[in-house]
């Protein structure tokens, strides 16, 4: 290392405060610090420490209010915090997760609500998209967990052809695979519009009893009866249509995103804010967090990647 001054050469002169490396200047004198890590200070002023502590939080489930006390920073600086972070993870799944070579996709819808439930909805709020139900499609590949696509939006066609363009756009188009879905409606005119002759469809159509007290019916998962393997088009193998994995992988999301967490207050109040949340989360899941079944990421068994990221390099990357 030199001087910028008068290229003089650079000698290890003690710690700057906060751990980092000091130079000094045998010619001028000029010291100088090593660089620090910005995560997060091009768009705002923060120690990263915190902001990253914040973030590692929000990614292991905790809610704003728990990482508030936690952190010290305000509630208000957190939810700044998670829409800068989901939106880089959100263009890093973009650009990272594109034609993958896929052998079994699954896909799901697991269902939220933002400000209030949909039956709770009153006056002009009937009119405002934001206010209510959100839905969000998942798409996961069984072999190596990797999360594919997901889309929030509303549990419709619109939606779901959304979804079906993303997971067109993840998946290899010159391999054929095989997809699962439930038996949701919206489905058959989505696969078949966007993926078409790509796919071996199939769909699990589930069966739940109904001799089910009304209270037990609100606060627990309604049991299943039959659940029916039913080939839709193609030639999908009878076994291998299951809807497990990505079943799975809605349970992942309950307990690591704290808004999605069931029959508590911790839900979102916008819709940026769980958009961004779910960015955050697939993007953790896919590139920082090793997955007990297959030891590694997901990205990494997918062959995206080749190391494990630490959470810096994912918001950097």
């Amino acid at each position: 290392m030199t001087c910028q001054s008068c290229c003089g050469a650079l000698t290890r002169h003690g710690y700057h405060r906060n751990g980092l490396q000091r130079f000094c200047c045998s010619q001028c004198g000029r010291t100088y610090t090593e660089p620090h890590a910005q995560a997060f200070r091009v768009e705002m002023h923060l120690e990263d420490e915190r902001g990253l502590l914040a973030i590692r939080l929000l990614c292991e489930g905790s809610s704003v209010r728990t990482t508030e006390r936690l952190t010290g920073l305000h509630r208000n600086t957190i939810l700044h915090l998670l829409t800068i972070a989901g939106g880089r993870c959100e263009s890093l799944l973009e650009k990272r997760v594109r034609s993958v070579p896929v052998q079994d996709v699954q896909c799901d819808e697991l269902w939220g609500f933002v400000y209030k439930k949909r039956a709770n909805r009153r006056g002009d709020e009937e009119r405002f998209a934001y206010i209510g139900d959100a839905w969000c499609f998942v798409g996961i590949e069984r072999r190596t967990k990797l999360v594919l696509a997901y889309e929030l939006g509303k549990r419709t066609v619109t939606s779901a052809v959304r979804f079906m363009e993303k997971l067109a756009t993840a998946t290899d188009a010159e391999q054929r695979f095989q997809l699962t879905t439930d038996g949701q409606n919206a489905y058959n005119y989505a696969v078949g519009t966007v993926l078409g002759d790509r796919v071996d469809y199939a769909q699990l159509i589930k069966i739940y009893k109904l001799d089910v007290p009304e209270d037990a019916r609100r606060y627990s998962p309604p049991k299943l009866a039959e659940a029916i393997p039913t080939p839709v088009y193609g030639d999908p193998d009878e076994q291998r249509i299951s809807t497990s994995h990505v079943e799975r992988q809605n349970l992942t999301m309950r307990m690591c995103i704290r808004r999605l967490t069931r029959l508590t207050n911790g839900f979102s109040k916008k819709w940026e804010n769980l958009r961004a949340a779910l960015a955050l989360h697939f993007a953790y899941y896919d590139f920082c967090r090793v997955h007990g079944t297959i030891r590694t990421t997901p990205a990494v068994k997918a062959g995206i990647t080749d190391h494990v990221w630490r959470l810096e390099e994912l918001l950097n990357g």
